[in-house]
């Protein structure tokens, strides 16, 4: 977890059952059931 923000971001979504879109996919992995998208595709 990088910082604080992520943090609260995170638990919200799980406490939500909401799945998170970031592209910072790798900010949130340590976070158990958590549901991640990344929408965005790098060329």
């Amino acid at each position: 977890m990088n910082d604080e923000f992520d943090l609260l971001i995170g638990v919200t979504a799980i406490e939500n059952n909401l799945i998170l879109v970031t592209d910072n996919v790798k900010h949130f992995t340590g976070l158990e059931g958590i549901k991640i998208e990344n929408w965005y595709t790098r060329v």
